[in-house]
């Protein structure tokens, strides 16, 4: 015979501190989570500043690829994708090179903290 399953709602009634420490730790990883999404937005947007004549997020993932690719560290369209998409954050490598692309209004924006 199995257990019975206790639900989230049973534990946290019989226990006020773990519900209130519960949601106090629901609100910082929504925190969180928002500014990470934040950071993988702005990027994302420093990529189509990068390269102002793409059409198509095909077409900036394909160039960025391209030009963001060395002997040791193959970078394919598809992770790029991700990139535009949100999906992924890039490694800090791909940061500064794609930051001296978009120009120095992004280094001032970022400095600014404007969006």
């Amino acid at each position: 015979m199995t257990a019975p399953v206790r639900s989230f709602q049973a534990v946290s009634v019989r226990n006020p501190q773990a519900n209130i420490r519960s949601k106090q730790l629901a609100k910082s990883f929504q925190k969180l989570m928002t500014r990470e999404e934040a950071q993988r937005e702005w990027f994302a947007g420093l990529l189509w500043k990068a390269f102002p004549e793409a059409t198509s997020e095909n077409e900036v993932a394909e160039l960025v690829a391209e030009v963001l690719t060395t002997e040791k560290r193959p970078v394919t369209s598809r992770g790029v994708r991700n990139w535009l998409r949100c999906e992924n954050t890039p490694h800090f490598r791909y940061f500064l090179p794609v930051l001296a692309m978009a120009g120095a209004e992004a280094v001032f924006q970022m400095i600014d903290g404007e969006e």
